[in-house]
């Protein structure tokens, strides 16, 4: 308490309003909607799954219909064109066993044989792991082969005929059979 002097000598006192200090109260701003945002952020990543999952179905279903819309034949069938058309040829000038694999992809990939043995010839479609010569052709150029539409020549200079094994066989069956 404070005092005060009057102009008698008297001193009184009077009371003095004492004010406490009250600790600073905080704005409060609205809470920011964190969960709310999360929710959404979760919803939209949930909408982003199922369309990813929806896209990676799509595909599925248009590589079928790229396969009825191209006509390209299944392994089966290219290992029966084949077959036809070396039927038609004399294979007896091969006087040897030679085993070619020819792995065919694009569309889709499998394996096929051409076993020359003694002058017979056999088309078989599947592998043949005791091979001579190992081809890699896609199935366009199986089909140009079958075809007599294929340059062996100009696609090996372009690279784009890929050969593993011996290539002196080879050179045998292209000239008995191709």
């Amino acid at each position: 308490m404070a005092t005060k002097k009057t102009t008698k000598t008297e001193t009184k006192t009077a009371p003095v309003a004492e004010v406490k200090a009250e600790p600073a109260k905080k704005e409060t701003k609205p809470a920011a909607k964190k969960p709310a945002a999360k929710k959404a952020e979760t919803k939209a990543t949930a909408k982003k799954t199922t369309t990813k999952k929806t896209a990676a179905k799509k595909p599925v279903a248009k590589k079928t219909t790229k396969k009825a819309e191209n006509n390209l034949p299944d392994i089966v069938t290219l290992a029966d064109m084949l077959r036809a058309k070396v039927e038609k040829k004399d294979a007896s000038a091969i006087n040897e066993k030679i085993a070619i694999q020819i792995k065919v992809y694009g569309e889709y990939e499998n394996y096929m044989y051409i076993l020359v043995d003694n002058g017979v010839v056999t088309v078989e479609p599947y592998g043949y792991l005791d091979n001579d010569i190992h081809i890699d052709m896609p199935i366009e150029d199986v089909i140009s082969v079958i075809n007599d539409k294929y340059d062996f020549k100009a696609k090996a200079l372009s690279g784009d005929f890929y050969v593993l094994g011996s290539l002196t066989k080879l050179l045998k069956v292209k000239e008995a059979l191709f």
